[in-house]
């Protein structure tokens, strides 16, 4: 086996390890009201036709943002289906076109709220995700005919499954990502892409 393989299989026995060490025994510890981290997602996006029929510039874009959640509600539900925890997830970063010039997208989200589905039974949790923000960009050097202005405004829908380390976690992400900029300039028609991240919190 190669080097590289080698390397492949001791992070996927490592991670796999950390996992099973994040067990039940601490696990109202772990979520309780006012637990705090940090995290970051990469990934990659790509614009798409929605709604359907409507044919609007297709973009590809590296996606990079750094993370904040504060856990708001402690475990609620607990003997429910629907028990976990509501958190308050406020990111910021950079997009970056690819195949293109390289323009840019610095993005600001304040206003974003995460739920975890969390049971003390199992080391991971799916989680759904929703929010909005802002952000400056020159995307419409290439989207003409979609983004009218620098200043958008950001919409965030989206959900994943995180896996609990013994310290911190990881997580794979699907996200829509919504750009436009609220009828403020024309045109303003905006983009939607499929973003796809790798999600670390330390």
């Amino acid at each position: 086996m190669r080097r590289s393989g080698k390397l492949w299989v001791l992070m996927l026995v490592f991670f796999l390890t950390d996992v099973a060490l994040a067990g039940a025994q601490n696990f109202s510890e772990r979520f309780t009201k006012g637990e705090a981290s940090y995290g970051v997602q990469v990934g990659f996006g790509a614009t798409f036709d929605l709604p359907p029929g409507r044919d609007r510039t297709d973009l590809s874009f590296l996606f990079l943002f750094p993370n904040y959640q504060y856990n708001l509600t402690g475990l609620i539900k607990k003997d429910s289906f629907l028990s976990g925890a509501l958190y308050w997830h406020v990111e910021a970063g950079l997009a970056e076109l690819v195949n293109r010039d390289g323009e840019y997208l610095f993005g600001f989200t304040p206003l974003m709220v995460q739920y975890k589905f969390l049971n003390p039974k199992r080391s991971w949790a799916p989680n759904i995700l929703v929010g909005a923000g802002f952000a400056m960009t020159n995307w419409k050097d290439q989207a003409t005919a979609e983004l009218g202005s620098e200043f958008q405004f950001l919409l965030h829908f989206g959900g994943g499954v995180e896996f609990f380390r013994k310290q911190g976690s990881y997580s794979f992400n699907y996200r829509l990502f919504h750009v436009s900029n609220g009828g403020i300039q024309r045109p303003n028609i905006g983009l939607n892409s499929h973003v796809f991240s790798l999600g670390l919190r330390f």
